[in-house]
């Protein structure tokens, strides 16, 4: 396939996307930045959750696994995404009756700013470590397709999505990543159907199975068990993602949250298994699965140009669309890091321009984590450990188990998150003495153990909080009073029941609080 035709086309694509962010620009305070200024619909939410998550690993790897593990590849990213979007059916509510821009407002409100800080610093981590997974996986795609190096690939794919990220925020990237739905979902379709072509049909598809594969390749649970480390590392994670939470938190009132999940786990369901699908079908078309990935490979080499396009914008959509949101959300939790470390009050404007330096150090710290590590899957379980580990259980539990404090969540979050990276430097070829057999699931069990150990631990050990748990659990079970749609309360709050910086009225009762 002629390299111009992909250059028009991302050209074009790059263009209508661009043009979008251009036209959602508005980004006077923090509100509208990172969360839209509480105004968008459910459905458009939906869909961006989707196209956040469903990113290079999905789109590229699940092809590849189920090419040569059949149906139980599914359990490696598909399971763990319903299993996460079920638990957020149930905390959906709570976290947006929360009020709060982000998780670390979240923690500074239930505990205090050190615990606020603390998991500022490990999620940003996660965040930088999951986009740099990202360019990984696009900067192999655009490598086989432009026939450039695996670095140029990286750099192309950061230019794209930083472009559109640090111009329009939240309120570009739901709406540039919903157009990046429809083109991910079209090239998805275009992948199984042209799949199933190449392979000689169904028949010969079956026949391959039969005669290069066991009965196991088609049973859906066999694959549980050998990827039960990511079962529980990246169900854990993603029920606790910034992104997803950021989505839930944008939407314009509790019962809208909840419909998210319902829309988003609609759309996960048939894309999960298309994928796997997919990569069933393409077995007759490979004597061996091919060096390249199963996608690059029959869209550059089997499919008709116009075909291989429409693959290669659905792909490339699917992957930008996730590292645009670890670069809005990195940002996110840098800009709230570095006013914590200024100090002094910055005006609404200036945290913006903040906001939008630290996009841009996202975006050079992940591709130099992209280029030293060059491995999408092993990336993105490093950081879905670090976070399942150090962050879980300070965060969900902190809604509902009154005896916990500050420094037990402190504790667990350094602990469990401390131990994953410990655990990391080792699988990198550091020489640092370990007590833990091999294999992810014994390292993620171990570090999930001493994070929950730690947080009720040092929690009963040391003074209970309970004026400030009572004010945050009180706060995000009970049912706000929200403006009417399009209007603005007496007292100033704007649509959405957000005060003029973003926060919600109720807020300023758990400052009280905190500040005791």
């Amino acid at each position: 396939m002629s390299p111009f035709w992909l250059m028009g086309a991302l050209a074009a694509y790059f263009l209508i996307l661009l043009g979008v962010s251009l036209y959602k620009r508005r980004t006077g305070n923090e509100n509208d930045y990172f969360l839209g200024g509480n105004t968008m619909p459910a459905w458009m939410l939906a869909m961006a959750f989707v196209a956040t998550w469903y990113g290079g690993n999905s789109a590229l790897i699940s092809v590849d696994a189920a090419n040569t593990e059949g149906m139980g590849s599914w359990w490696v990213l598909g399971g763990p995404t319903v299993i996460a979007v079920i638990a957020l059916f149930f905390l959906g509510p709570i976290i947006r009756r929360a009020g709060m821009l982000s998780q670390d407002g979240i923690m500074t409100a239930r505990y205090n700013k050190v615990a606020g800080t603390v998991l500022s610093i490990v999620t940003a981590i996660y965040l930088i470590v999951w986009g740099a997974s990202q360019m990984v996986a696009l900067g192999l795609f655009f490598m086989v397709f432009f026939e450039i190096s695996f670095i140029w690939g990286v750099a192309i794919a950061i230019a794209f999505s930083l472009a559109y990220a640090m111009i329009g925020g939240f309120r570009a990237v739901v709406l540039t990543e919903t157009a990046q739905f429809g083109f991910f979902m079209l090239g998805l379709i275009v992948t199984f159907v042209g799949a199933v072509i190449v392979s000689g049909g169904p028949d010969a598809i079956i026949q391959t199975i039969e005669t290069k594969r066991d009965a196991a390749f088609l049973n859906l649970w066999e694959g549980f068990g050998p990827n039960l480390g990511y079962v529980i590392a990246f169900g854990l994670a993603f029920t606790i993602d910034p992104a997803a939470w950021q989505r839930l938190q944008a939407t314009k009132s509790p019962k809208e949250a909840r419909s998210v999940t319902v829309h988003a786990m609609v759309y996960f369901l048939p894309l999960y298994f298309l994928v796997v699908f997919a990569g069933i079908a393409s077995i007759a078309a490979f004597n061996e699965p091919p060096e390249q990935g199963v996608v690059a490979t029959l869209a550059t080499s089997h499919f008709l140009p116009i075909f291989g396009v429409l693959v290669f914008i659905g792909i490339a959509a699917a992957i930008m669309s996730t590292i645009c949101t670890t670069l809005n959300l990195s940002s996110l939790y840098l800009t709230e890091l570095t006013t914590k470390a200024l100090h002094r009050d910055i005006e609404d404007k200036q945290k913006v321009w903040i906001a939008r330096g630290a996009t841009l150090v996202a975006a050079i710290v992940g591709f130099v984590v992209a280029v030293q590590l060059p491995s999408a899957l092993t990336l993105l379980a490093l950081a879905s450990e670090m976070l399942a580990a150090g962050v879980f259980f300070p965060l969900v539990l902190g809604f509902f188990w009154r005896r916990a404090n500050s420094a037990g969540a402190i504790a667990s979050i350094i602990g469990g998150g401390g131990f994953i990276l410990y655990g990391f430097l080792i699988e990198l070829g550091i020489p640092l003495p370990s007590f833990w057999g091999e294999g992810s699931v014994t390292r993620v069990l171990i570090g999930l153990g001493a994070s929950l150990v730690l947080y009720v631990g040092v929690s009963l050990l040391t003074p209970a909080e309970f004026a400030k748990a009572d004010a945050f659990v009180n706060r995000s079970r009970k049912t706000l009073v929200r403006s009417t749609i399009g209007g603005t309360d007496p007292n100033g709050a704007g649509r959405g029941g957000t005060n003029g910086n973003g926060r919600e009225p109720e807020a300023d009762e758990l400052d009280a609080v905190n500040n005791n």
